[in-house]
């Protein structure tokens, strides 16, 4: 009989939950329950996921232990300084969470020193005891789910890593191939979305597949740091690719292979190091070595061009060599993969971006914590102030638990959450009411905990996905219902006691959740469009990098501030339009949406390259005139940002636009007497190379912004925002 891997997934974790239970109360422990929380929580698509999940639970749980004695220690009889204490701690918590490669480390440290608190019933007195008794028994739970993990239909991550390795290098050599074929017939590129997403897609699948793999393979847990290293140089292929594409999109029909000398052999040589890549990462086989290889301009040919179709040029030629520079370090990855080699460590600096995202604030993330932090402060004043409050300390932990998951979820729907987690706990009241008290002995008791969990877990994975939060909660809140344990108490009055505090909670959820503003997903991702665009003007003004040296402290930050924006601007954009029911869309049709987000993320990448040209460079070749004209430039272009990002004030777009197209023109050069200039010295060579590069990108720039303006123009954003029911 063959099962499907879903129908597979949730045998282990009703067998896994069985065996859990029969255990804790074999030992009679008083709340087997928090051995079934840590099996539900674990269980996840594939042994890898797993086995991070149960790690990261188990130093998050000795983390926030640690933390939650310290803070016991500190404010044992003050109840005003611990409730602030630990709010600072979930926040931190709750901070890092959200831009960290161990998101879950973070979580459970955030949750489980609440768990100690609820626990003790507020007598922090026996906090130690407690905390010793909850690392028992999720410690039962995580190791009662591994062993059924890998003990039965063991769903390994080595393949996944293959298949997913594979699928990311055929995606390279396709995209790579059509901008090729585009080059050789002199045809037009156009940026087309679908194959960016795919292949961005691919990106994150492998990224993924490596970290579950390096859990539960050994083979791959050997060489994790190569695998790591692979992971970042496909990335920095598939944005290099990303990158060509967009260059060919200025210069693809002018005849490429004219203005660039050893096109022919570039193009040969690129398609056999993706062809030798794909067949050594399928056949665990070397990919062999490659020479460098660098485009250079045909000085003759180029200077028959005007200046903008030089810059377009410029962008194009750039792009080929970037491309070729980090597919010559994939090489090297996957060689290093089968040899055990060393050339990651040619890249320190691979974790600086990581560690700058992660330090770095965002509003979103900002208004997260504050919205944990607001729902665990209304339920604690409510516990504190309402007598005999149902639920207690209870309400407490589960928002604070619900609250951390939904700041890391996608934005989730909280009625539709809330309604099918209370329909699974009615479903349950038969159940509970009429079968567990006619049960005989665990026997009987265990299948019917093998069949309910085995039932609610397909139908959630089916429906849900494994790691999706309403899984999570149907799956969890009828434990709380049942409240296995050996002195069984069947009561009507608790039953709809925990219905209310499930009522309760999301209650104070959906205050909690518009506070400090309105989580209304159609809002937000305009409000996060308009902090892009505002972010964007303020590093256009503001220039290269070098400059920063001679500002202050403050100033560096703010600049950082803002490029980290426009770095996470597709990340939060998109987590705002999962929220969005786009069957009931108002304002704007479906594809305007999309088109919107591709011309954002385009914006957002030529941003960034115009940041980082060196401007130092540019002043060896370029008249003061010319760097005149460029000032000229990135203000009235800052100005447009604005205006696009709701700073209209007296700024009118028409002219605005006739102003940059005309200072591009007077800033219109002779190619010939710069192509010159090139060869006076390698300064002057690399100082034309920057010139006639940030003319390409401001190009670019030109192009995205008129497009942008034309199709922002045509949708209703106030109608778009307005508020409905959610």
């Amino acid at each position: 009989m063959h099962l499907s891997r879903n129908a597979k997934e949730s045998i282990k974790i009703a067998l896994a939950l069985v065996i859990v239970y029969a255990i804790a109360m074999g030992i009679n422990w008083e709340k087997p329950f928090w051995g079934g929380f840590a099996v539900i929580v674990c269980s996840q698509a594939n042994l890898g996921q797993s086995l991070n999940r149960a790690i990261l639970w188990i130093l998050g749980t000795l983390f926030a232990l640690l933390g939650g004695w310290i803070i016991v220690a500190l404010f044992p009889q003050d109840r005003w300084l611990f409730m602030i204490a630990l709010s600072t701690w979930v926040a931190s918590c709750v901070y890092f969470l959200q831009r960290s490669k161990h998101q879950y480390f973070w979580m459970t440290c955030g949750y489980v020193i609440l768990l100690l608190w609820d626990a003790t019933g507020g007598d922090l007195s026996i906090s130690y005891e407690e905390g010793i008794l909850r690392i028992q028994e999720s410690l039962l739970g995580i190791i009662v789910y591994g062993l059924v993990a890998v003990l039965i239909w063991p769903n390994c991550s080595r393949e996944e890593l293959h298949q997913a390795a594979v699928s990311l290098l055929d995606a390279h050599r396709a995209f790579a191939d059509r901008c090729f074929t585009r080059i050789l017939d002199r045809k037009k590129v156009k940026i087309r979305r679908e194959k960016r997403v795919e292949l961005l897609k691919a990106d994150a699948r492998l990224r993924t597949a490596i970290n579950d793999a390096s859990s539960d393979s050994y083979e791959i847990w050997e060489c994790r740091r190569q695998w790591n290293h692979l992971g970042c140089r496909a990335t920095a292929v598939t944005q290099s690719l990303l990158k060509l594409e967009e260059g060919l999109a200025l210069s693809s029909d002018l005849g490429v292979m004219k203005f660039l000398l050893g096109m022919k052999d570039y193009l040969e040589d690129m398609k056999s190091r993706f062809k030798r890549l794909r067949f050594a990462i399928a056949e665990d086989q070397l990919a062999g070595s490659a020479q460098e290889r660098v485009i250079r301009g045909n000085i003759d040919k180029v200077k028959e061009l005007s200046t903008s179709e030089t810059a377009a040029i410029a962008v194009t030629r750039r792009s080929l060599n970037d491309l070729e520079v980090e597919t010559r370090a994939l090489i090297s990855s996957v060689n290093d993969i089968k040899s055990l080699g060393s050339s990651y460590l040619k890249f320190p600096g691979e974790e600086g971006a990581y560690w700058f995202g992660l330090l770095m604030p965002d509003p979103d993330r900002l208004a997260n914590v504050v919205r944990v932090l607001v729902g665990i402060w209304i339920s604690y004043l409510a516990y504190l102030f309402v007598p005999d409050m149902i639920g207690g300390l209870l309400v407490v932990l589960l928002i604070t638990i619900i609250a951390i998951i939904a700041a890391v979820s996608p934005q989730i729907r909280l009625f539709e959450t809330c309604a099918y987690t209370i329909l699974v706990c009615l479903m349950s009241a038969p159940l509970y009411f009429f079968l567990m008290p006619k049960l005989p002995g665990y026997y009987t008791l265990g299948s019917m905990i093998f069949v309910w969990t085995f039932v609610i877990s397909y139908f959630a994975n089916k429906y849900f996905g494994a790691q999706s939060m309403i899984r999570t909660l149907v799956l969890i809140f009828p434990q709380i219902i049942f409240n296995f344990n050996n002195d069984q108490v069947y009561s009507f009055v608790v039953y709809t006691n925990y219905i209310f505090v499930l009522a309760i909670i999301f209650c104070i959820l959906a205050i909690s959740r518009n506070i400090p503003f309105s989580s209304h997903p159609e809002r937000n991702f305009k409000k996060n469009i308009d902090r892009l665009l505002d972010s964007a003007a303020r590093l256009v003004v503001e220039g290269d990098i070098q400059r920063l040296k001679d500002r202050s402290i403050f100033h560096r930050l703010y600049v950082l501030y803002h490029l980290n924006i426009v770095m996470i601007s597709h990340k939060n954009i998109l987590y705002w339009k999962e929220g969005i029911n786009e069957k009931a869309i108002k304002g704007m049709s479906t594809d305007q949406m999309r088109r919107i987000i591709d011309l954002l993320m385009l914006v957002a990448n030529q941003v960034k390259i115009l940041y980082g040209i060196d401007r130092s460079k540019m002043n060896l070749v370029a008249t003061k005139r010319m760097l005149r004209e460029a000032f000229i430039w990135r203000c009235l272009a800052g100005k447009i940002f604005f205006y696009l990002s709701g700073r209209k004030r007296r700024i009118h777009i028409d002219s605005l636009k006739r102003g940059y197209r005309r200072i591009f023109d007077r800033a219109n050069v002779d190619v010939g007497e710069l192509m010159e200039l090139r060869e006076c010295s390698e300064q002057s060579k690399e100082g034309v190379s920057n010139f006639l590069y940030f003319l390409g990108v401001t190009h670019c720039i030109n192009n995205y912004l008129a497009e942008f303006f034309r199709l922002s123009e045509s949708v209703d954003w106030k109608y778009f925002c307005e508020e409905r029911c959610l």
